[in-house]
This record gives C-alpha cells, structure tokens and sequence, in this order.
C-alpha cells in the first residue's frame, strides 16, 4: 500500500522503530527505509536532504546528489518531526504527496516517485495547522492513517521486556554475558517515571551493562537519581509543573511528603536538613526530565554544586 501514516507520540518513544516495523510488514520490506530527523535538518539545506540537488545548483554544490525520497524509491521514507519543516519546504512535500513526483534543487526533470511516506509528530498536527506552524492541505494528505504511541510510563508490561531487548544488543556490543537484572533493579524499573522513554531506557540499560561484572545487574550500576528517584515520597497524582528560578524551592517544597521522624538524635537535624534538600534536588530533576544543567538553574545553583550536594547525600546515607 502507499497509505501515508501518521505517528503520534513523544519523544524517545519508539516512532522510528514502530515506522520500521510497518516497513517490515510491508510488501516494500525488500526496499529501503529511509528515516530523516527534520528537527536537525536547516531551512536552507532541507531541499537538498530530502530532495537532492543538480551540480552547480548552489554555492557549494560541486556534485549531484539524490536526496532522500529518490533514495527511498520503491521503499518508505519516514520523517520525524514533520512540524519542524519550513513552510517552503511543506510546499514542495504538498507537490509530492499529490502528484508522486520531484524534481531536484536545481533540476529541470521530473522523477516519479513510488514511496510509502510515514510521518511522526510529538504535537498534533491539526492543532500546528491551526496555529499556522503546519500546512493544513498537507496534514489532510497524510491523514490517512495515524496512530499514537503511549508513552512508557503508562506501558509498564512493556518496560522490562525492552530492557532485555537492549540488554541483549548492548551484551553482544560490548562483548559481555550478563543475563538479566536482579529483582531490586526490576522493581525501580516498574516504578521509575521514564520521561525520555524507551530512548533512556535503553541508556540507562547500556550503562549498566557496561558497569556489572557479575551476572545480573544490581542498582548499584544505575544512575544515582533512578535509584533514589523511588526511595522519596511524592505526590503522583500530577506530573510536576514548570517552574522559574525564583519560585523554585517553594514550588518544589509542595510536592513533598514529609518524613516522620519519632526518634530525635544528634545526627537527627542534620539529617532532616539534607534530606529536604535531597528531596528538592530530585524534584527539580523532574521537573528537568532529568537534565542536570536545567535543573541546577531551578535551584539556582550551578551544576557542580548539584553534583557535589548528590554525592553528598550518597556518603551520608552510606554511612
């Protein structure tokens, strides 16, 4: 079938893989697949990326090159991140879709087209079309099929069947015969909050690998934040909202459940203060799905203080 599709879903989720597979089960799976990110294509070079150009065409253009959609001829061409293709560019998409033809930049031939095309978006596209970011004559010429992919944090039956899919390809890349997790790494696995999905599973996964020695991996091989992200209460009822440097601590104070110390001591202050400080830490990594630069700039610190608090909380609970 040349049936466009539409994949829905957000980022790290899994559109390219789930692109592939139709491909696979397509009667093109002999053809290639060509997948192209939009988001890193520039507005000034995306015609020749996808499109291809004549020598000479430009500035710079000292050979033809085919671009992608001749490369995937017979095939599927998926583009991720459609919305983020210049409005020329969307023209020029239109004339494809519609009449299964290209020209190259600086071409006077036409070239017929056979390709599927399979698009991929973490917005709407409707709503983009409403807002003028996304061609409206365009999205009703690839709605013939769309699809959206949940993300992994409401997928949780998927979640260890994936990290022994990556756990796998990163054993045989790097050589190692480690034969699973242990019960422990499971469970913070079932409970994590997976923001970047399968796309930070699967590094999370490759780092572990990467650091057991022995047979199954232990929580002493993944990221700090994962394994203490599950030993702090939160409120879950909402995701955390963004916040501004200013209001961080207050915003970030809200969401926690305080503990309930019944036995005072000497380290008993101490203690309190580091870990009401931990706990705003790991809420402004949240809220930075993790990104350790923006989540200092919450806190209003720079990153080697983060750094150097989380390494603190470590030693003291080691003690």
């Amino acid at each position: 079938t040349t049936y466009s599709v539409i994949i829905y879903g957000e980022s790290g989720s899994g559109k390219e893989a789930i692109a592939q597979e139709i491909h696979k089960r397509s009667k093109r799976n002999n053809k290639p697949f060509v997948a192209i990110d939009c988001g890193a294509l520039s507005k000034e070079l995306a015609g020749s990326e996808l499109f291809g150009h004549e020598k000479g065409a430009f500035t710079g253009a000292l050979n033809q090159k085919l671009g992608s959609f001749e490369l995937a001829n017979g095939g599927t061409i998926f583009l991720d991140e459609i919305a983020n293709l210049s409005y020329d560019i969307q023209v020029s998409l239109l004339r494809v879709v519609q009449e299964r033809r290209m020209r190259r930049v600086g071409g006077t031939k036409d070239i017929d087209l056979d390709v599927r095309i399979i698009i991929a978006s973490n917005e709407p596209l409707w709503e983009a079309s409403k807002k003028g970011k996304f061609r409206e004559d365009l999205f009703h010429r690839f709605n013939e099929f769309s699809m959206t992919i949940p993300p992994l944090r409401d997928r949780k039956g998927d979640i260890m069947i994936f990290a022994r899919h990556f756990l796998n390809l990163t054993n045989e890349e790097l050589n190692k015969k480690v034969k699973g997790f242990s019960p422990e790494v499971e469970d913070i696995f079932q409970k994590y909050i997976w923001y970047g999905n399968l796309r930070e599973l699967k590094n999370v996964v490759k780092r572990a690998t990467l650091l057991t020695d022995g047979e199954y991996i232990e929580d002493r091989s993944l990221p700090f934040e994962i394994v203490n992200f599950n030993k702090l209460s939160f409120d879950t009822g909402s995701e955390p909202a963004a916040v501004s440097v200013t209001a961080a601590a207050p915003v970030v104070a809200s969401h926690i459940t305080q503990p309930t110390r019944t036995v005072l001591d000497e380290t008993t202050l101490k203690a309190a203060s580091i870990d009401a400080e931990y706990e705003m830490i790991i809420e402004a990594l949240k809220q930075a799905n993790f990104n350790k630069s923006k989540a200092a700039k919450l806190l209003n610190i720079d990153r080697k203080t983060l750094y150097n608090k989380m390494k603190q909380y470590q030693e003291f609970n080691n003690h």
